[in-house]
């Protein structure tokens, strides 16, 4: 009985522990911030701040749906609440589930979105986030995401997104 006893600690303590699936923070956010260099050229239209002050949906087109990919593309959106807007920085606050389910799955619907505008509670179109901003951080946050590296996942959810003011 002995025997069988320590060639089964043997055999457990050689066990290769599995590392924990990544699990998204449940309080990670993405920050949309106004494009500082674009509010230092700005003539006319809204600043950054009357964006964020404004913004009532998000809106943008992309082919995938659910994380499924579609041949037609959806037009998606999500509303701002209050508790949403940073208005010190300022920018617009969506949720890292956008990117990152909260089984730590790799999500698409957004990161692979294409013309995505902000709008007013007339829905008229008051910022954009121009398609090469998503597209940067697309290839940035999944190389981050697929190298493990979620600590640089969230840098770039903080970093990564502009939009600019319409005018």
């Amino acid at each position: 009985m002995c025997i069988v006893m320590l060639v089964w600690a043997a055999l457990t303590a050689c066990k290769k522990e599995e590392p924990e699936p990544f699990r998204l923070d449940p309080n990670a956010m993405i920050r949309l911030r106004g494009d500082a260099n674009a509010a230092k050229d700005q003539i006319a239209g809204l600043t950054p701040l009357e964006v964020v002050q404004n913004a009532v949906n998000i809106k943008w087109q992309s082919n995938y749906f659910s994380n499924e990919y579609r041949e037609e593309p959806f037009e998606i959106g999500r509303s701002f609440i209050d508790d949403h807007k940073d208005f010190e920085t300022p920018a617009l606050l969506m949720w890292g589930t956008d990117i990152i389910s909260q089984q730590g799955e790799f999500y698409k619907d957004f990161i692979y979105g294409f013309s995505v505008y902000i709008t007013d509670s007339h829905n008229d179109t008051i910022a954009c986030v121009p398609n090469e901003v998503i597209d940067n951080a697309r290839v940035l946050i999944e190389a981050a995401y697929y190298a493990e590296d979620y600590e640089e996942v969230y840098r770039l959810f903080n970093e990564a997104f502009t939009f600019l003011p319409m005018d």
